[in-house]
């Protein structure tokens, strides 16, 4: 039995990171596992080469290429060729920081009777490892080992972190958006309201390699960025997720639209357009 999958989409990654990312998945002591890979249809064949040279070697690791339409829709193709009965996603440039990451919190998820299980992680920011940023107090208030219902967190980042049961992702037929950015907060966010609780480790699950990708979008991904987030106010609206829509709608107007602000792709319209967007999916009774 599969009792975790491990997927991991790509496009013209760094073979150096890739050896490392995959490397991490390949040495857990949890060996019931597949690592899926998908090329989303990269110019360069040198990681897919590389990828399917292992999978001579390990039969757990699998390779699949595709057209290039993002990396949302390659963890969609992934999640659907997946057969484990846990699922996590392992972004290519990142990787495990232990090699019992798996089996601890595949272990929670057995004994603590929850979907979902995750831990904290670590930013490597030119190769120094440091705690990220969380504007939602303490973060060890929450990441101590218990039982969190998501009503009381309400936090739609760093999805990475986490174990999935695969059929809570299935069954509720859970997608990432087909967007080129902020694909992972909605989805991350669907899927946490589905199982209702969730278990909070105190140890680090994850390390994730900044890239600072919101500053380098064209045009075309800056939409998308902001379809998602418009996404997440709609959805957070419906579902009566105040705290998520007013950090939303907050973290947009101080953070995003600075951002947003500064590509040159976009004219002043267009920079209108994205702030209409957020303001027609925002409910500002629910701001604060």
């Amino acid at each position: 039995m599969i009792k975790v999958s491990v997927i991991i989409p790509f496009y013209n990654q760094s073979i150096e990171f890739i050896k490392q990312a995959i490397s991490s998945a390949i040495n857990q002591t949890l060996k019931e596992i597949e690592i899926i890979c998908i090329d989303d249809g990269s110019t360069n064949n040198e990681c897919y080469e590389y990828i399917n040279r292992l999978t001579k070697d390990d039969l757990r690791i699998k390779i699949y290429k595709k057209s290039h339409t993002g990396s949302g829709e390659a963890r969609n193709m992934g999640i659907n060729f997946s057969t484990g009965e846990n699922i996590m996603f392992l972004d290519s440039d990142d990787y495990y920081p232990e090699n019992n990451i798996l089996e601890k919190l595949y272990n929670i998820l057995k004994n603590k009777n929850v979907l979902i299980a995750g831990g904290k992680h670590l930013i490597l920011n030119n190769e120094k490892l440091e705690e990220p940023y969380f504007n939602y107090g303490d973060i060890n208030q929450y990441f101590c080992n218990k039982t969190i219902k998501y009503t009381d967190y309400q936090f739609p980042w760093w999805y990475w972190c986490f174990m999935y049961n695969s059929k809570l992702i299935k069954d509720n037929n859970i997608k990432f958006p087909p967007y080129l950015r902020y694909q992972d907060p909605p989805f991350f966010v669907k899927v946490m309201d589905s199982a209702k609780y969730f278990y909070a480790t105190n140890f680090i699950s994850y390390i994730h390699r900044n890239s600072d990708k919101l500053f380098s979008l064209d045009k075309n991904q800056a939409f998308d960025h902001v379809r998602g987030i418009a996404n997440l106010l709609k959805y957070s609206d419906e579902n009566n997720l105040d705290k998520l829509h007013s950090l939303l709608y907050n973290t947009f107007f101080s953070y995003d639209i600075k951002i947003l602000e500064e590509i040159k792709e976009l004219s002043i319209d267009e920079k209108k357009e994205i702030e209409c967007l957020i303001i027609k999916n925002t409910n500002s009774s629910k701001i604060h």
